[in-house]
């Protein structure tokens, strides 16, 4: 069974991603800021992280700069779901290294369609 994390501060938005993702077969983590996001990464080596951007704590981006430059994790699978619509900004956040980016509100099947394509294909 696939391990899910999902980064993200609000709550509700969180506990809504986490069922389905359940629902699906995945095993699913949640964290709620930057800090938590990562020492969760570190610790629970998931086979993905679904990050939020605009978190308290340091920030996603921190995040995923952190994954990035750490030896034990810096392969791990990420894919940012954000509210932010910034073309300058999404190009910033696929150079630092994502899988995907998506923007709030997002179609479910289509995170799931990304999730499986990446996790049967954890080279590509």
């Amino acid at each position: 069974m696939s391990i899910v994390l999902i980064v993200e501060d609000e709550q509700d938005v969180a506990i809504v991603l986490a069922k389905r993702l359940k629902d699906e077969g995945f095993e699913v983590i949640m964290a709620q800021d930057a800090y938590e996001g990562f020492s969760l990464a570190l610790k629970d080596k998931p086979d993905l992280v679904l990050l939020d951007l605009m978190l308290p704590a340091g920030g996603g981006l921190g995040v995923l700069q952190n994954i990035r430059s750490s030896s034990k994790i810096m392969n791990m699978p990420v894919v940012v779901i954000t509210g932010i619509k910034d073309a300058e900004y999404e190009q910033k956040v696929l150079k630092a290294g994502v899988e995907a980016y998506l923007e709030k509100p997002y179609d479910f099947e289509q995170l799931k369609g990304i999730i499986q394509k990446i996790l049967k294909n954890p080279e590509a």
